[in-house]
């Protein structure tokens, strides 16, 4: 069964989601880039859907960061300058440090187990080498992250500020992506065993290879 029969056989918000996460898979993996135009009917051909599911993609994309709508322009996959891009580092290490301390304080059993299922998730995509694949389910692994904090305002403000680093382009970096999926586990571990200052400096750590991560690519695109 093609991928667009299967999205049309669910519900009008899962196809917008589908879509969503579709084309988000693409803007971390390079397929869209920086201040690319993102044309809703070249989305609505490709998917075979009305423009509605298209435009609530849109929309779920814009809140996640990766795209920006302005006036008479329509939507574009977002592009911040080196100025903007530090400004929303220094944001992400003032913030998700202490996100981690509360999720570590807080978290469900149910949380760990959908946490622990993107860790796995995240161990087999640096298994397989596919960088585009490994910054997905790393995002998806920290989203999960925010959720178990229990804080949905500080979590919304993490999903902005991290998914438009993301979508800065993350293609040409030389990560090593066992090393990081390490760091993913032992900051697993220490939210689990309930470790909040662990979890903190762990999460710094992730942080600020990021950022050293983001700078290499930026410099390399001058």
């Amino acid at each position: 069964m093609s991928a667009v029969k299967s999205l049309r056989q669910v519900p009008l918000v899962s196809i917008a989601e589908k879509i969503a996460n579709t084309i988000e898979g693409e803007i971390i993996s390079g397929k869209y880039t920086p201040g690319e135009r993102l044309v809703e009917r070249q989305i609505s051909d490709r998917f075979r859907v009305s423009s509605i599911p298209v435009r609530e993609a849109l929309q779920i994309l814009e809140t996640r960061g990766l795209v920006i709508k302005r006036i008479n322009r329509g939507c574009s996959v977002i592009d911040l300058s080196v100025e903007e891009m530090a400004q929303m580092c220094e944001l992400r290490d003032w913030l998700e440090p202490k996100v981690m301390e509360w999720a570590a304080c807080r978290r469900t059993e149910a949380g760990l187990t959908e946490l622990r299922r993107r860790l796995e998730l995240l161990r087999a995509a640096a298994d397989s080498g596919s960088f585009s694949r490994f910054f997905a389910d790393d995002l998806e692994f920290h989203r999960c992250l925010w959720d178990l904090a229990g804080n949905p305002p500080a979590a919304r403000a993490l999903m902005t500020v991290v998914g438009c680093l993301f979508a800065c382009g993350l293609r040409n970096a030389a990560v090593d992506l066992r090393q990081q999926y390490l760091k993913h586990e032992r900051l697993y571990r220490a939210i689990a065993e309930s470790r909040p200052a662990d979890a903190s400096l762990l999460l710094s750590d992730i942080s600020s290879g990021f950022r050293n991560q983001l700078h290499h690519v930026t410099e390399s695109q001058k």
